[in-house]
């Protein structure tokens, strides 16, 4: 990777970081909880994940990841086309999902949910 791709990437993810920190501040704010917010904040670390979802195959599997359910506390997600996010229902079904090219997805993950 080049110096001006490290530059690029590094840029990214600090404006991805700030929106985890702006739209985290809102949930804390919601649920009255904003003063356990800078301690969070503290003790969070940003980790980018780029994965490469593959056109599904007209044999076999049509998944490019296992489904799963992020472990952490928040995650930021945006596509590039292929269809490969799914949200799990209350229920436990899988749906498909299929969202603007231009969206950014904030989905609260295991850390936040609220048991219902």
């Amino acid at each position: 990777m080049t110096e001006q791709s490290l530059v690029r990437v590094n840029s990214f993810v600090k404006l991805i970081a700030e929106l985890d920190e702006m739209v985290t501040r809102m949930v804390f704010e919601r649920y009255g909880v904003e003063k356990y917010y800078d301690s969070h904040m503290e003790s969070t670390t940003h980790t980018l994940a780029i994965l490469k979802y593959t056109e599904p195959q007209k044999t076999g599997t049509n998944e490019g990841l296992p489904n799963h359910t992020d472990k952490h506390f928040t995650s930021i997600l945006h596509q590039n086309g292929v269809k490969g996010l799914e949200i799990k229902t209350k229920d436990g079904e899988w749906i498909g999902f299929d969202p603007s090219p231009s969206s950014f997805i904030f989905l609260a993950a295991d850390a936040l949910q609220v048991g219902y």
